[in-house]
């Protein structure tokens, strides 16, 4: 009797050993670059790709707290960021954007 009440405790743990739990984790990994300020009739580039053309009416702006701010889907990481007016330099800045996150970079009014 005891030895069947050991085999039958013994395979009771080793089932309980054997058996495995699996999770599942989503990463939204997508932030946004938000541009303000004076942000018009210049030309944004990330990482020396091509550059973005921003222009009234060329890109969807919206408001927050009385600014005109427009957002970009940006990937997480560092990146390269040039803002380019009449081939001036006015925005040279290395970024670093985590998951959901919204970096905001003010455009100055020269």
């Amino acid at each position: 009797m005891s030895r069947k009440i050991l085999v039958v405790f013994m395979a009771i743990i080793l089932a309980g050993c054997s058996s495995s739990y699996n999770s599942v984790t989503q990463v939204n990994d997508t932030a946004f670059l938000q541009l303000s300020g004076n942000f018009f009739d210049t030309q944004l580039s990330i990482d020396n790709e091509s550059p973005i053309t921003l222009s009234e009416g060329s890109i969807e702006t919206f408001k927050i707290d009385d600014k005109v701010v427009v957002k970009f889907p940006i990937s997480t990481g560092k990146h390269n960021l040039k803002v380019v007016r009449r081939g001036e330099i006015i925005v040279n800045r290395i970024i670093y954007v985590t998951n959901s996150n919204i970096f905001e970079v003010k455009v100055p009014w020269k």
